[in-house]
């Protein structure tokens, strides 16, 4: 029983965090609507990073691949089906 109350407050606990907001966000307004700037940035940087190491990975692609050209024809297929 005391594991369960001590589960409970911690949950309880765990709640009032979820409500903190933590510095200031910024938003842009772009074609009409509110964007958060820090996803948009972030998303911008995950593109870049992957389409670089993508570039970089598969630039001489071979008929049976290994290695990263192997690893991004797995993550396509996976995305496609």
């Amino acid at each position: 029983m005391n594991v369960l109350s001590c589960s409970i407050n911690t949950l309880k606990g765990l709640y009032d965090i979820s409500g903190v907001e933590v510095g200031q966000h910024f938003y842009w307004q772009i074609g009409g609507f509110q964007v958060h700037g820090q996803v948009l940035i972030t998303s911008w940087v995950v593109i870049a990073i992957l389409l670089g190491s993508a570039t970089i990975v598969v630039r001489n692609p071979q008929t049976i691949p290994t290695g990263g050209q192997n690893f991004f024809e797995y993550v396509l297929e996976f995305i496609r089906d």
